[in-house]
């Protein structure tokens, strides 16, 4: 019965094998015991499927595999959704981790405070297993509305991985859109902002591994361009889903945030060119579609965020200066 699965939680794998172990070894190790694992190769050509074939073997009342041709993580994201029968959908990236009782944590407090969310803290760890970060930024258990505390969606974090969110939540507006990079980022703030309660757990830890060089979020190119598609999808929904005069502030905090983050980030590259060509793009499309953007009491309230207020100044300290400061 589908009512009796708590939890179904959607791995996306592409030519994960040399990761992937320790990944199902933790969601098999979950405590919560009315959980499935939806395990989704995107038609990998290492032995990812063969690693799913065995975890299905060995653990088969919980674990799923799915075998479909290569279409990208959105399209993944989708397919495990249409396929999950979960009560709640969680996600976990094939390189990634998660505590023995991370599910059984969030479940039980989306549960006890009857929220449509629940989300916890997350672990990263940037170039090595050694230099680890603990994003504490959920302090204690409680519970919010972005209805009556739009501004609360700080502390949510904008990631997939440290929630779980009710099935019901996934409805066709709320589908991952294909064929983009940032597809988490496009709808996780609907999501959000659809939920009717939010639950916040602070001893529920999902551990994000930045470790591999082919992540879009620790790489410039020109699949950064597509944070400008995935704002235009979080600003269309914002003012389609909400009232807007009550929330737009916390919406252009968001977008700004997810922006500067990616300007940031191509210091990076190599590419002077390319550097300058993002900056010019970022500002060119903050001053076009949200005048006024400069003046925003959230995102500025941080005294080292207020270089970018200056594309002059942001250009001099991303080509010629190793300094670059930026805080969500």
């Amino acid at each position: 019965m589908e009512s009796s699965i708590r939890v179904s939680v959607i791995v996306p794998i592409y030519n994960s094998a040399e990761f992937m172990t320790k990944c199902l070894d933790s969601l098999a190790a979950q405590t919560i015991g009315s959980m499935e694992v939806i395990m989704v190769n995107d038609g990998s050509t290492d032995n990812s499927m063969e690693i799913i074939r065995a975890y299905e073997k060995k653990y088969p009342e919980k674990f799923r595999g799915f075998d479909k041709p290569n279409a990208g993580v959105a399209d993944t994201r989708n397919f495990g959704v249409r396929h999950a029968r979960g009560e709640f959908i969680g996600f976990v990236d094939s390189d990634d981790c998660v505590e023995p009782e991370f599910f059984e944590k969030l479940c039980n407090g989306a549960l006890k405070f009857g929220a449509d969310v629940c989300a916890g803290n997350v672990i990263e760890m940037i170039g090595s297993e050694d230099n680890v970060h603990i994003q504490d930024r959920i302090k204690q258990e409680c519970c919010i509305s972005l209805s009556e505390n739009p501004e609360k969606i700080k502390l949510c974090r904008p990631y997939l991985c440290n929630k779980v969110i009710r099935r019901s939540l996934f409805t066709e507006d709320n589908m991952f859109p294909y064929g983009m990079c940032y597809e988490d980022v496009a709808i996780i703030y609907g999501i959000l902002f659809t939920a009717d309660r939010i639950a916040l757990v602070p001893d529920a830890h999902y551990t994000y591994r930045r470790l591999r060089g082919d992540s879009i979020s620790n790489s410039a190119d020109e699949k950064a361009f597509d944070v400008f598609k995935a704002c235009d999808i979080i600003e269309e929904r914002a003012h389609r889903l909400n009232d807007y005069s009550r929330i737009g502030e916390v919406i252009q905090w968001v977008i700004l945030v997810h922006i500067f983050i990616r300007v940031k980030r191509a210091y990076d590259d190599k590419n002077k060119l390319f550097k300058l060509r993002f900056i010019d793009r970022a500002y060119e499309y903050l001053d076009s579609g949200f005048p006024g953007w400069k003046r925003n009491r959230y995102y500025f309230a941080n005294k080292k965020n207020l270089i970018f207020r200056s594309k002059t100044l942001v250009k001099l300290a991303f080509v010629y200066c190793n300094f670059l400061p930026v805080k969500m």
